[in-house]
């Protein structure tokens, strides 16, 4: 009785264990800065709504997370993940974890992350160097280097430029062909 009774549920937990299926594995967004974090989404196929198994996901940069998935509010599997430093990483999706029990159905599944690095930011306080279109000069005496405002001269009557300035922060672009003057202020 006791063998009957443990070879029924040894098949009922292969059915559990066989009702899901790894279907994809996608990393959004795929292209990050290092120290932003990109999540992984994993999808699977359900079968009769019952999920209960067990996902190894290697995020290619030596980290490795388990995860036990056995509710269907656990799929897909959404995890995020913060890498340190630029580079092309394989995020690999295992339908297993180390113990062979509880194994997803499907084969290994990949998603690419490209991690590049992060702009180095100017030091606080320091606003970029003021530049002045072809055909205007900078007013050297009208920089403040505060705020980063400043203005550009030329001829009276000079046509603007087909692009307007960037300003830096919360400065507006300004210009007054009357006076030859455009720039940047508060």
């Amino acid at each position: 009785m006791k063998k009957v009774l443990l070879a029924a549920l040894l098949a009922c937990t292969a059915l559990v264990a066989q009702s899901q299926t790894l279907t994809s594995a996608k990393m959004e967004p795929a292209e990050i800065k290092a120290g932003e974090k990109s999540t992984l989404t994993a999808s699977f196929e359900l079968k009769d709504n019952a999920v209960n198994c067990n996902v190894r996901v290697e995020f290619g940069d030596g980290a490795a997370e388990n995860f036990k998935l056995n509710q269907a509010k656990d799929v897909p599997l959404v995890a995020t993940h913060t890498y340190a430093k630029a580079g092309d990483y394989t995020v690999n999706v295992l339908p297993r974890t180390k113990l062979p029990m509880l194994k997803c159905n499907g084969g290994d599944h990949t998603a690419m992350l490209k991690v590049v690095a992060p702009v180095a930011a100017a030091p606080a306080g320091a606003a970029a160097a003021p530049t002045c279109p072809e055909g205007w000069k900078l007013d050297k005496k009208s920089v403040v280097k505060k705020t980063g405002a400043y203005t550009c001269t030329a001829k009276v009557g000079t046509a603007a430029p087909a692009g307007k300035l960037s300003c830096p922060g919360t400065l507006g672009y300004f210009e007054n062909t009357k006076k030859g003057q455009l720039g940047c202020r508060p």
